[in-house]
């Protein structure tokens, strides 16, 4: 009989070719794997000038005792002699099969080898053991002459042992941190090597610790331990969500292995026990690239629905009507359909827009609520740490707004979640968060115990198994299903204890026979879940072969069969671990790779919907093709299909509102996409769209390549929309006059053109920018023709966006129904949930600021960071964060000021954005007061520099205002030519908004050089006025009490506590001691409780003349 060399299958004798799988016969076929490895490297020492003067046949008569004692020690150590040459040998540990400590058994042979050249005496040698993952050729053959292993590990093995002592052992560091517990070993010198830009830092081996080496014995499954407590509180939250009929949320957290898809499992067994019947909807967030946007939401609707992956487009959309239409029979039903077909890859043209993602959430709630009226609802979400922020935020409304129905959620996610939402679940009387932390001993002891049914190793070895298990249930686990796949008990072969998850699974898949091994690694390329079509047709094998393969992988735990499938027609399958996948995945080389990735995407996309499966084919076709193009393939087929991919799964994510994953999809697409087609410029704008919403300096090079492209194809409407982008990311780096020519260009482009979405969208933008330039009467003209139109069209995102311009402008100018109209765009953008929402509640809290409101000004602020931050918009980011400063500054958080500030600042200078001068002239209000003259000047002369630059009228006014108060103690002149640019602006009344940034600045600066009436009448006249306003009128009215009053009533406490001390020197000098030293100690309070030097030693100073 012959073995088939591909699928193991057994051949009658002379058969050329596998009845099983077709694959030749006879041929060696060459696998590889990438392997972890470690490699050890020995030499003799001289041995070379010694044979020079001695025999052949002498020579032989030295080196062949010395290879066979070297090959069994290393051999008998489980290493793989790969070569002697002449004198110097090379040996593999970890290939071609895997141990758990590979790295210590190669130390520990290296010990042995060196000790027996010691005691033999004759002989003398160097050696140097290394680790790291190299190419591994299973088929070659060491006896041979057959190399086995290529990368930079083998090298640097070398290396190191020619810098080795003389019968001395070198280790890497790799090699050291894993072996460190077991062998003692002393700091040296790290070696300068060949070929390495830095020093390699080595230890040498000194000795070992312990002894080497264990047996273990075949166990079956164990029952839960050690989670009895949560399991309880699972249960007790079904039970109150049934009582109640409320939503409940709880959270599993924990690393992988710890037990979270066990705590499912169990209760998934409850609910089947219960008497009364539960619904169950399960879905997973997938870990390609940062979270398949509403995956796992998607999965349970098709689940309820009844869709199949196989289902067409139009068999999906009537099952969708039959099941919304039996749950809602009322006039939601239609409204509920609509919103859930995006999440089937059934979307409609109204979705690109992707501004109704609140709308949404709310009749995906109200799908599940109907659901839950019928019985209780149990919704798993699985890997919730990968989700996207899309699902997070949809979880955490359904939770927040579902009432009057038994709805259970359940999460599972590692650590990594709370990272990225560390209030998760926080503050919500219905939430619990289960944090699984490992086993004590005691636990660990009786779940090793259950596993093994009876205690068969040595007391040693338990202990150490406990020690290594970490009370982390898959290592135990693991390690007793290594022992049952090997069969070790009945064969007496020895089997090393474990040391961490990877080892453990790497360990058991090398002890797979290849073809279910190869079978794995196919399978890890779809992911945790996989169907059989989809094993037979990667690995080329006829289906009743695969299935017999995953059968006998089931049968030994690294699968499990679900009982019900997504695919037609298919069994669906998954690993018993995700990290089982992980390590299959790991060792499979990059050509390999290519072939199943290209596999892979090509039996998804057969199963057809490729909208609803965009992001997996992006993945799939984009790996295959980067494998491929590494390893120098034709890529041309695999370049089309992964820019198509790419782009479809850009448009999906821009639906959904995932911008930043968007950008990731559109990015990846135009590096493949060819220059001269026809439809790369449309690509091209979408992609400089997707930059200026989340990475907005980086848009001017492709918007710019899009504008062009655009125009060239007679595309004049997004031409313009294309100019007025551009306008904003030359606004953001503070050139106001190349901003304002591009937005120039988008009105000529648009001046002709019919009522449009483009039209309005460059209306509405030119109204921005009118209102920003202070040209506030124009703002408006154009802002109501752009919300007209907008209103027209249907366009709320645009109606949004016009009002919060209108508003801006009508709120500087003095009208309050102003604050109306950015209330509105406020409410228009949250509803919709669009990201115009960060800067409407932006230009709130803005002109909320000037008006005196600060503490609503916050909130306001602080909520448009919270929305900037969901849709990951960079440059609202960068504005908010840099508002949020003013409180802490006001407040008199001074030292936590400086520190936003200084990185602030440091990154506003690298990138040129326009808050750098607003960020520099409040750091230098407090080094002025801190008594730092020459910083405080420093920051006024940069800021002036960038806003002059920029030409931004609310970042000229504030930094000239500031720099003639910086300059006015010690360069009069200066101040006075700042004040003097400042003061006819303010006479022609273009100075409005942001006077809580420089109304007190050029207050001071007007009243020391006599220029009082001038700023005095000038306010008189002013539309906005404001309570900053009122305050520094009556500083220059000496009316400091009520400057101060006025100052403390809006939590200003820096410009209350400047107030009181001017007002102390006014008593001091006119002689009212009692007042003054009232208003000083009022005063002194705060400048020492921030560090404030300068007028601490001023109020001093008059404390001494009142006294």
């Amino acid at each position: 009989m012959k073995a088939c060399a591909k699928c193991g299958h057994e051949n009658q004798d002379g058969a050329r070719f596998c009845s099983n799988c077709g694959a030749p016969l006879g041929e060696d076929l060459a696998r590889e794997e990438r392997k972890v490895v470690t490699v050890l490297f020995a030499d003799l020492v001289g041995f070379t000038a010694r044979a020079e003067a001695m025999d052949p046949e002498d020579v032989r008569a030295v080196l062949a005792p010395y290879h066979a004692r070297l090959r069994t020690e290393l051999e008998s150590y489980g290493g793989t002699v790969e070569k002697f040459i002449g004198d110097a040998v090379m040996a593999l540990f970890g290939a071609p099969s895997a141990h758990e400590d590979d790295p210590e058994r190669a130390v520990r042979a290296a010990l042995a080898i060196r000790d027996w050249i010691v005691e033999e005496g004759e002989l003398e040698l160097r050696v140097a053991v290394t680790t790291g993952e190299a190419l591994i050729h299973l088929s070659a053959r060491p006896s041979e002459g057959e190399g086995m292993a290529s990368g930079d590990v083998v090298n640097t093995a070398a290396r190191l042992q020619a810098a080795a002592p003389v019968n001395g052992i070198l280790v890497d560091e790799t090699t050291y941190r894993a072996t460190e517990p077991a062998i003692v070993y002393e700091e040296h010198a790290p070696v300068s090597a060949k070929g390495k830009a830095e020093p390699v830092p080595v230890w040498e081996a000194r000795d070992a610790r312990s002894r080497f080496g264990v047996d273990t014995v075949q166990a079956p499954r164990a029952l839960l331990i050690g989670r009895e407590g949560e399991l309880e509180a699972l249960v007790a939250s079904l039970a109150r969500a049934r009582t109640e009929r409320s939503p409940q949320l709880v959270t599993i957290v924990g690393v992988p292995g710890i037990g979270k898809s066990r705590l499912v499992f169990e209760l998934f067994n409850h609910v089947a026990a219960d008497p009364d019947l539960i619904h169950w909807r399960q879905g997973r967030s997938l870990p390609y690239g940062e979270g398949v946007s509403f995956w796992a939401l998607g999965e349970m609707v098709k689940a309820h629905v009844g869709i199949l992956e196989t289902d067409s487009p139009d068999e999906a959309g009537r099952e969708l009507e039959r099941s919304v239409g039996e749950l809602l029979a009322n006039g939601d039903a239609n409204w509920v359909e609509g919103h859930l077909r995006p999440l089937l890859g059934l979307g409609t043209d109204q979705e690109a827009h992707g501004d109704h993602r609140v709308e949404a959430f709310a009749a995906w709630r109200r799908f599940f609520e109907a659901i839950a009226e019928d019985r209780p609802l149990v919704l798993v979400f699985e890997d919730l740490h990968w989700a996207d922020e899309g699902l997070l935020d949809f979880v955490d409304h359904l939770v927040e707004w579902a009432s009057g129905v038994p709805i259970l959620a359940v999460c599972t996610a590692r650590p990594e979640l709370l990272t990225r939402r560390p209030g998760w679940g926080g503050g919500k009387p219905n939430a619990v968060t289960l944090s699984l932390s490992p086993l004590d001993d005691e636990q660990t002891a009786r779940l090793l115990a259950a596993l093994l049914e009876r205690s068969v190793l040595p007391a040693e070895t338990q202990s150490a198994l406990l020690q290594r298990a970490g009370g982390n249930p898959l290592y135990a686990e693991e390690f007793v299903r290594m022992v049952a796949d090997r069969d070790l008990v009945s064969v007496g072969e020895e089997l090393p204890l474990p040391e961490s998850v990877q080892g453990i699974v790497a360990a058991r898949l090398d002890a797979l026979p290849d073809e279910e091994k190869g079978l794995l690694q196919d399978m890890a390329v779809i992911g945790k879940v996989f169907w059989l079509g989809a094993a037979a047709q990667i690995g080329g094998l006829e289906r009743f072969a695969a299935e017999d393969l995953l059968h006998r992988l089931e049968r030994k735990e690294f699968v499990r069969r679900e009982r019900r499938s997504s695919v037609g027609a298919e069994t669906e399958y998954a690993f018993q671990h995700l990290l089982v996948r992980d390590v299959a995945y790991a060792q499979i080389p990059r050509v390999s790779r290519a072939e199943k990735h290209q596999a892979a995407a090509e039996w998804i996309e057969a199963l057809g919907r490729s909208y609803d499966h965009a992001e997996m084919l992006a993945h799939h076709y984009l790996t295959a093709f980067e494998f491929a193009s590494a390893a120098g393939a034709d890529t041309a087929v695999l370049s089309e299909r992964a820019r198509l991919a790419l782009r479809e799964a850009g448009d999906r994510a821009y639906a959904l509102s995932a911008y930043p994953a968007a950008r990731r999809f559109y990015e990846a697409a135009i590096e493949l996409w060819p220059t001269a087609d026809a439809d790369r410029p449309q690509l091209l704008f979408q992609y400089g769209r997707v930059l200026t919403l989340t990475e907005a300096m980086r848009g001017v090079e492709v918007l710019t390549e899009a504008r062009d492209a655009l125009f060239a194809v007679g595309d004049i409407e997004r031409t313009a929309e294309a100019e007025a982008l551009l306008a904003e990311a030359f606004w953001l780096q503070g050139q106001r006059d190349r901003a304002f020519e591009r937005i120039g260009a988008a009105e000529s482009l648009i001046a002709d053109e019919a009522s449009s979405e483009s039209k309005a969208y460059v209306l509405s933008n030119l109204s921005r920018y009118r209102m920003l330039a202070g040209e506030d009467a124009e703002a408006i003209r154009i802002g109501k023709e752009a919300l007209e139109m907008a209103e027209q069209l249907g366009l709320d995102e645009l109606r949004a966006h016009a009002l919060n311009n209108i508003g801006s402008a009508r709120t500087r100018s003095g009208d309050a129904g102003g604050l109306e109209d950015l209330e509105q765009s406020v409410a228009i953008a949250v509803a919709i949930n669009s990201p115009e929402g960060a800067r409407s509640y932006g230009n709130l809290a803005s002109m909320l600021a000037d008006l005196g409101q600060l503490e609503r000004s916050s909130e306001m602020a602080s909520e448009g960071l919270k929305l900037a931050e969901r849709f990951g918009l960079w440059e609202p980011i960068r504005w908010l964060t840099a508002e949020a400063v003013w409180p802490l500054y006001f407040r008199g958080h001074w030292r936590e000021a400086f520190q936003q500030l200084d990185e602030l600042i440091a990154e506003f200078e690298e990138t040129g954005f326009w808050l750098e001068s607003s960020s520099r002239c409040l750091r230098g209000r407090m080094r002025l007061a801190r008594g730092d003259v020459k910083g405080a000047q420093a920051d006024a002369e940069r800021a002036i520099e960038r806003a002059r630059i920029g030409k931004d009228p609310q970042v000229v006014w504030p930094s000239l205002a500031f720099g003639a108060r910086a300059f006015a103690a010690t360069d009069e002149r200066r101040a006075e030519d700042l004040a003097g640019e400042l003061l006819p602006e303010q006479a022609r009344g273009f100075i409005g908004s942001q006077q809580i940034d420089w109304a007190l600045n050029l207050a001071v600066v007007a009243s020391l050089i006599g220029r009082e009436e001038e700023f005095l009448e000038a306010a008189a006249r002013t539309a906005m006025v404001t309570p900053w306003l009122t305050a520094a009128t009556a500083y220059l009215s000496r009316d400091f009490g009520r400057a101060a009053d006025v100052y403390a009533g809006l939590g200003a406490l820096p410009e209350e506590a400047y107030a009181r001390l001017r007002g102390a020197e006014a008593f001091v000098r006119d002689g009212h001691r009692a007042e003054a030293d009232a208003e000083l100690a009022r005063a002194l309070q705060f400048w020492r409780s921030v560090g404030a030097t300068a007028h601490v030693r001023e109020g001093e100073g008059l404390l001494a003349e009142a006294g």
